[in-house]
């Protein structure tokens, strides 16, 4: 009796379909890039050719002026609301001990809304 045939899987099927349509896109593409690159090339060396020709020359501009951090007086942000502004805490501390009986400088913190 002669040994049953093994059966295709379904692995073995998508595998070919790729193999042939990467060679079939492969094909296609050197059939029709061909003339296209021969276009470029030309195109590629009159393009440095020109870029070679032509002098370059330096522009001097003014010298940029610092761009603001903070909006004008009387700017409104785009979302609403008022521009923030600095707030200045002084904080007194408490009678510290120590030899000197003094409470210490104040401290101060700066914060911004």
């Amino acid at each position: 009796m002669n040994a049953k045939p093994t059966p295709r899987k379904w692995t073995d099927v998508q595998l070919t379909i790729a193999a042939i349509s990467m060679t079939s896109v492969l094909a296609f593409w050197n059939m029709f890039a061909g003339p296209d690159r021969s276009k470029a090339d030309e195109k590629a060396v009159a393009a440095q050719q020109a870029a070679q020709a032509t002098p370059t020359t330096a522009i001097v501009s003014a010298p940029a002026t610092p761009a603001p951090t903070m909006p004008p007086p009387g700017y409104t942000i785009l979302f609403g609301g008022t521009a923030p502004q600095p707030q200045v805490i002084v904080m007194q501390s408490g009678g510290g001990g120590g030899g000197n009986q003094g409470g210490g400088d104040p401290v101060t913190v700066t914060t911004s809304s």
